[in-house]
């Protein structure tokens, strides 16, 4: 493929604004360099993000950010640098990619709902904040809906089980806003118009594919890592991001991860 055609590509999946420099080198570890003892060298980094606009002394500003707060650390092999995750990173990644690579999250037949008398606003506020934690939604004040059985039933909660009806229109809309369903319509359109199959992408380089993938999922985690951890069921049939999943797994799919020793 030409050095044209990439562009085209890059062009494509380009952002609204350039990505965070730190944020993004900490998706290609995550897609590229997830397990212990994987590393890239600062060569290889670099020609990965100079297609983005990321300059060498930008790079360089961001591994020491990420090597200060125990994401990235940092070997000598002669003159040159060599990159990896810590154990930290490694762990956060992992978790990360749970979500980022999944094809769904799917239910269970249990559901149940704990009520809880009202109380004031701020203290409302912290319930919600560590029930949602925990994978609840807040249908309303004091009502929290989740999925599986109930373990622990705190003793001011009245629990109620059993399965799930229809889901009404206004919860997914709670769940979701309207601007995030606009950014995943817009992922989803750039990859469609992309277009990319297994037949037009024999001439990516590895370097090139791992660029474009990093393009992808970095766009991809954004969205979906800020939505609720909650079973798809209660986005909606018709929830946008459901949609973007499947186009952004089709075109990692086709995309095939590269081998690091391949980017050498």
């Amino acid at each position: 493929m030409t050095n044209d055609a990439f562009q085209n590509a890059l062009d494509a999946l380009g952002m609204d604004e350039p990505p965070r420099v730190w944020s993004f080198i900490v998706t290609i570890f995550g897609d590229l360099a997830q397990q212990a003892g994987d590393r890239l060298s600062g060569p290889v980094l670099g020609d990965i993000l100079s297609p983005v606009g990321v300059r060498p002394e930008a790079m360089r500003v961001a591994l020491h950010r990420l090597r200060n707060e125990g994401w990235i650390e940092t070997t000598k092999q002669g003159r040159v640098g060599l990159h990896g995750l810590t154990g930290f990173g490694l762990e956060q990644s992992a978790i990360a990619s749970e979500t980022i690579y999944a094809s769904s999250n799917a239910a269970c037949s249990d559901w149940h709902v704990l009520c809880f008398a009202h109380v004031t606003s701020v203290t409302e506020q912290v319930r919600a904040s560590t029930f949602t934690k925990q994978g609840y939604v807040a249908v309303s004040a004091g009502v929290y809906l989740a999925n599986g059985p109930c373990v622990k039933i705190p003793s001011d909660a009245l629990a109620l089980h059993g399965s799930l009806g229809d889901v009404p229109e206004w919860l997914p809309h709670s769940l979701v806003s309207s601007a995030q369903r606009t950014a995943f319509r817009a992922l989803t359109h750039d990859l469609e118009q992309l277009g990319l199959d297994h037949s037009n992408v024999a001439d990516f380089t590895p370097i090139q594919i791992a660029t474009l993938r990093a393009q992808i999922v970095h766009r991809w985690r954004k969205l979906v890592l800020k939505l609720p951890d909650v079973p798809d069921v209660l986005f909606g049939a018709s929830f946008e991001g459901g949609q973007c999943r499947v186009e952004v797994l089709r075109t990692l799919d086709v995309l095939q991860r590269p081998a690091i020793a391949s980017l050498i």
